[in-house]
């Protein structure tokens, strides 16, 4: 898809940089549950206190007539909103390759409402009940877990992971769009931008990208950037729940085999002794614990 192209560069066409802003107030961040889960893994559902940074690098050796690279009450405004559009939601990676998401319709428990009507001489109360319905998105998991929230607590990302890295590229691409590369390049002449998204205090992913040139480039198609799986990832708590289970349910079946080879061979024991049960009728217990105990 042409509109999704990310644009190609290498280090040799990014002009030398002579003016820098950071951006990073108390206010860029937004709280957010997610899991990463890729091929064999899934990590337990949690949270973070996310926060974001943004960096800008000039490429003119002079900064404009009005004293700015770029005037940061763009850059907070902008910010602050990709924020806000985040904060307190479950961040949903609609395109990844391992979760099964559905979006469909499901009842709610009815609601009763009481309706008073009253006359000059009785009180009638009518119950009325009603069947609602609510918007629910739904991810089912490798390991089989199914995790189901209201459409409205969701953040439907297009990214493959919620990992921070590809939620850098998001936001480095909702940033640009409302900025606009026309206005970053060619009017403030700054030629890449950089994302910082931490999720933990000294725990933190960066994205720097260069400023295409044209609108149609401003949003990054984040699977590009994601590489292809090699070696296999180690499995998950769950998948190894699992593996464990079946480990168990292994050692039980051996054990079992063992169990009955001990007692077919204590029974040939007893009947060498001449010890057999009445009128050939299996041996008790009774009669087994007698002969170990002599």
């Amino acid at each position: 898809n042409d509109h999704h192209r990310s644009p190609s560069f290498t280090m040799e066409t990014i002009p030398s940089t002579v003016f820098e802003v950071h951006v990073a107030k108390e206010d860029f961040k937004f709280n957010a549950a997610h899991f990463v889960a890729f091929d064999g893994f899934r990590e337990p559902l949690h949270g973070h206190n996310y926060k974001v940074k943004v960096r800008l690098l000039g490429q003119r050796n002079h900064i404009g007539a009005d004293g700015y690279l770029i005037d940061f009450g763009e850059v907070k405004r902008v910010t602050k909103q990709v924020c806000k559009k985040l904060n307190s939601h479950v961040l949903v990676p609609m395109l990844s390759d391992v979760l099964n998401i559905h979006i469909g319709a499901v009842d709610l428990p009815p609601s009763t409402t009481t309706i008073t009507t009253t006359t000059t001489s009785t009180t009638e109360d009518e119950t009325q009940r009603d069947k609602p319905t609510q918007q629910q998105l739904t991810m089912t998991c490798q390991d089989g877990s199914i995790f189901s929230f209201p459409l409205q607590d969701v953040a439907q990302l297009p990214i493959v992971h919620a990992s921070s890295e590809e939620l850098a590229v998001y936001i480095w691409s909702e940033v640009l769009e409302q900025v606009t590369p026309k206005y970053l390049r060619d009017e403030r002449g700054i030629h890449t931008m950089e994302i910082s998204v931490m999720e933990a205090p000294g725990q933190e992913a960066r994205f720097s990208w260069r400023i295409p040139t044209t609108g149609s480039e401003a949003r990054l198609d984040v699977p590009s950037f994601v590489g292809k799986a090699g070696k296999k990832p180690s499995p998950c708590f769950p998948a190894s729940k699992i593996c464990f289970c079946a480990q168990r349910e292994e050692e039980t079946r051996s054990s079992k085999v063992v169990q009955q080879q001990m007692v077919e061979r204590l029974v040939a024991s007893m009947s060498k002794a001449g010890i057999t049960g009445k009128d050939d009728a299996p041996l008790t217990c009774q009669e087994i614990e007698n002969f170990l105990k002599d």
